[in-house]
């Protein structure tokens, strides 16, 4: 659900998961997992997503529901400001 997120541009940490399995999955079998951005609120991001066998996709073995959040926007450090100021200047300089 993390790569869902990722995926669409918003890329996170884990707030909750909650995954009720609904009938049991088989071992040695291949699955198909599925995930998507159902939607999004300030920072948090919701994904729905779901676990099936290869041969039935139709029957779901277990139902994921997740909150992510985003990381807040990085603002500059005062020394990356200095450096920008100062590349800045320097670039007016040589105009």
């Amino acid at each position: 659900m993390g790569w869902a997120c990722a995926t669409a541009g918003m890329p996170g940490m884990t707030v909750s998961l909650q995954m009720p399995y609904q009938r049991p999955v088989p071992l040695e079998v291949p699955l198909r997992v599925r995930a998507h951005v159902t939607g999004t609120e300030g920072r948090k991001v919701y994904v729905a997503g779901s676990i099936t066998t290869e041969e039935d996709p139709s029957t779901v073995l277990v139902a994921a529901e997740g909150v992510f959040v985003t990381r807040p926007r990085a603002r500059p450090s005062p020394v990356s400001r200095v450096s920008m100021a100062l590349t800045a200047r320097r670039s007016s300089r040589a105009r």
